[in-house]
């Protein structure tokens, strides 16, 4: 398995929102592959349950709620050196225009944008980003499409989108890779949250492979942290189930 491209023995990689959904998902994946995991959310139970599903040993938890300056810094100044980091954690709700409020558009920036941008910033600042790592942050087809009622969110994933790009070009030189990846409708309890607000259902019939599972992600996940992906940055990774095909609002 070490000489595969595909492996990640030997790397330290950290995933934010490891406690459920796709960061789960993550985590479990890169043990597999080898990696010694640092597990990040707030929610310290279900952060256990997924340090006990991982393979092979040395996983730690440092749990915090990254939207507090002080927790990015105390995970910051806990971590060893990483070779790979994965931003999972996120928000979403659905909110027409004319009902967003201050507090809704705070809560979508907070979470799906300074949190990963400022802790990026914190661990680069910091040198706790190795060369030749690979940086991914998980983004959402909405910010190209934007159904309705996602204005808010789908325009913070966006600019998550536009800063990752730029990492990229400032880090080259060190050999760290930024891309995100961008899943379509994801069967994850964030997904289902939404159901008492929108037919989800209706919208995950547009897709003509059909749902996608947060395996699924975590597998294009891993292809970015891994050697086989090494010439690739300042990239999006779509898994979409081929919804750009036919989405609409």
């Amino acid at each position: 398995m070490n000489d595969s491209p595909f492996s990640l023995q030997n790397k330290i990689i950290l995933v934010t929102g490891a406690s459920s959904g796709i960061g789960r998902a993550a985590a479990l994946l890169c043990s597999e592959l080898g990696a010694t995991v640092v597990l990040c959310g707030r929610d310290m139970d279900r952060l256990n349950a997924t340090l006990t599903s991982l393979s092979g040993t040395g996983h730690t938890i440092i749990p915090g709620d990254l939207t507090n300056a002080e927790a990015r810094h105390a995970l910051v100044d806990a971590v060893p050196p990483l070779d790979g980091c994965v931003f999972s954690a996120g928000v979403a709700a659905l909110v027409p225009m004319r009902m967003v409020s201050e507090q809704h558009l705070h809560a979508m920036f907070s979470v799906n944008y300074e949190a990963p941008v400022m802790l990026t910033q914190r661990l680069l600042s910091k040198k706790k980003i190795n060369n030749d790592a690979s940086l991914v942050f998980v983004t959402a087809r909405a910010e190209h499409f934007s159904p309705i009622a996602t204005g808010i969110y789908s325009g913070v994933k966006a600019a998550l989108t536009a800063t990752v790009r730029t990492i990229a070009l400032e880090h080259a030189k060190q050999g760290i890779r930024a891309n995100c990846i961008s899943p379509g409708y994801v069967d994850t309890p964030m997904l289902e949250k939404l159901q008492g607000v929108s037919s989800i259902e209706s919208k995950v019939d547009l897709v003509p492979l059909g749902a996608i599972e947060a395996t699924d992600i975590a597998n294009g996940i891993a292809y970015l942290l891994a050697p086989a992906s090494r010439w690739v940055t300042r990239s999006s990774l779509v898994i979409d189930g081929g919804l750009s095909l036919r989405a609409r609002g």
